[in-house]
């Protein structure tokens, strides 16, 4: 995911950030939880799915 220009930084802010990505993880729907922090404007739908893909793949076909 860092090797794509919208993830530029990403993976900086998750491991200073885990406790907020946890949530994500840890919720029922993690399909409808926002990205912590600016992510959740600067990414699209689609590259919001790539996220969701790399910590909740079983959640991929409710997001789409």
């Amino acid at each position: 995911m860092s090797q794509l220009d919208a993830f530029q930084g990403f993976d900086k802010y998750f491991i200073a950030n885990e406790g907020a990505f946890q949530r994500i993880f840890d919720s029922d729907e993690p399909e409808n939880e926002d990205i912590p922090g600016e992510w959740n404007t600067k990414l699209n739908s689609f590259q919001k799915m790539i996220f969701l893909k790399s910590i909740r793949i079983d959640k991929i076909p409710l997001a789409c």
